[in-house]
């Protein structure tokens, strides 16, 4: 049987992000959305679900209060469904406040996909349904991308590049490539700012770049607007910052490496991402 979460938070950049990260690890499992607390209360009523992910700060009925409401139903008690909440609060009072309402862990945002899948099985561990976790064959991590969990995995980065061009023969019975090597020019924007960047792993889910960044440093979590061209049209991309790294061993590095996840689940544009990596 495999593992029911309720995914609460009204930004749907976020539950997007979450249901992302956890079907990627855990190809199997249910996933459940609701955008606040009242939306939550009728899913948990009539579905029994085996954990709940919640943001705190939400209209109508905050995280607290939901987990408040949990906790006073029969089959939501704290030994038996864990409940994380996901907050960029992290004083002392909201901290007692949490525990003392019986919350099970704590995600801080802004916080990487790693993290996230290390605090579903913290929490799924602490009462004993990992089992219906690791029954869950994890997918397979793109090879050539930069780890979802740190900022501080340093990688090396070129200045000046040129576009390169080859034309690539590929055995009829070699597997599929997932990433592409490459070196693609273009445009990124980062909190409404827009940068030079050179594209250097292309997946039709991902981009790492190289970026030089001398004010903005991009925030995990956080979007990105990237321009794309195939056969003489742009297209322009949502994306969100999975990782950031510096290129070198010091805080204040100019170039930056930056991993995007793609966003956008619009038929047309995945049509033109295919497209375009396949000529690559």
């Amino acid at each position: 049987m495999s593992l029911k979460i309720l995914v609460v938070d009204d930004a749907s950049f976020t539950r997007d992000l979450i249901r992302r990260t956890l079907r990627k690890q855990f190809p199997a499992v249910e996933i459940e959305e609701a955008v606040n607390g009242r939306k939550a209360q009728q899913l948990l009523a009539k579905v029994q679900f085996d954990m709940v992910l919640c943001d705190w700060e939400m209209p109508e009925m905050t995280g607290v209060e939901l987990l408040k409401w949990c906790r006073e139903q029969p089959k939501y008690k704290k030994e038996d469904v864990p409940f994380v909440m996901i907050t960029s609060r992290g004083d002392k009072s909201h901290v007692v406040e949490a525990v003392q309402s019986g919350v099970t862990d704590y995600l801080g945002k802004p916080f990487s996909s790693e993290q996230l899948i290390n605090k579903v099985i913290s929490a799924a561990k602490k009462h004993g349904i990992e089992r219906k976790l690791s029954s869950q064959k994890p997918r397979e991590s793109s090879p050539g991308g930069v780890s979802s969990a740190s900022l501080d995995v340093l990688m090396g980065a070129g200045k000046g590049a040129t576009p390169v061009q080859a034309t690539k023969f590929i055995h009829p019975d070699a597997p599929a490539v997932s990433v592409k090597d490459v070196k693609i020019p273009t445009l990124v924007r980062f909190e409404g700012k827009q940068f030079r960047c050179m594209i250097v792993h292309f997946s039709k889910t991902e981009a790492t770049m190289f970026i030089k960044s001398d004010d903005v440093v991009p925030q995990v979590l956080g979007q990105a607007v990237l321009d794309l061209e195939f056969n003489g049209k742009v297209n322009r991309l949502n994306y969100y910052v999975q990782s950031v790294a510096t290129t070198e061993k010091k805080h204040d590095s100019t170039f930056l490496t930056v991993v995007l996840s793609l966003i956008d689940q619009d038929s047309e544009k995945e049509a033109f991402i295919a497209q375009l990596f396949d000529s690559l």
